[in-house]
């Protein structure tokens, strides 16, 4: 009978505990922006639902860095977020690209885009792999200026573990058309460079 209660009292040790593994799952408690050309973000977050919803307006064409803070819990949307962000354009110039990448921490890997090839940006088409992936997204198409797109992917952290944290960055950049008469300017200008030292030398 003692034997029996044991072996009870272990299968419930072990039951519970593969209970506690199962819904323990990382949130996200904050998100923050920064960057040369951020203009405005605002953000909202639900962890039991998986769910985040962001705005920013670029004010200038320059990459935006969203820091996402990661920590531990109980329950909560399994780490999975599905994420919806709108991107205002208020460059004064069209986008022509535009690249998620995610940075990693330096405590372990495993920040992925889940599906990756599943995310969206209305305006814009994905670009196939290698180019695109678990970690980077890259984006070909249109964006005028004062137009918004929306961004639909799924983001996926790894749990830090009980009493623990971390930070990991997801940089966006836009790319702008380089006007064609740009290398001519440039190769002016060097020329005229060249005449002007020649003319100093004589």
């Amino acid at each position: 009978m003692r034997k029996l209660a044991t072996t009870l009292a272990l299968a419930a040790i072990i039951v519970s505990s593969a209970i506690t593994t199962a819904t323990a799952s990382p949130i996200i408690t904050g998100i923050t922006a920064s960057g040369p050309g951020l203009g405005s973000f605002t953000s909202t977050i639900d962890n039991p639902a998986g769910t985040l919803n962001l705005s920013k307006t670029f004010g200038s064409v320059a990459p935006i860095t969203l820091t996402f803070t990661v920590g531990h819990a109980m329950g909560g949307g399994g780490g999975s977020f599905n994420t919806t962000e709108s991107i205002l354009n208020n460059t004064g110039v069209a986008f022509t690209d535009f690249h998620f990448d995610i940075i990693e921490p330096p405590e372990g890997n495993g920040v992925v885009f889940t599906m990756f090839n599943q995310s969206t940006l209305t305006g814009y088409t994905l670009d196939s792999p290698p180019v695109s992936g678990p970690r980077n997204l890259s984006f070909t198409g249109s964006q005028a200026s004062g137009a918004i797109s929306t961004a639909g992917f799924n983001l996926s952290p790894f749990d830090p573990g009980e009493g623990s944290m971390y930070t990991f960055q997801l940089v966006q950049t836009p790319t702008v058309p380089v006007p064609a008469a740009l290398p001519l300017l440039g190769m002016g200008l060097l020329w005229l460079g060249r005449y002007v030292s020649g003319r100093e030398r004589a």
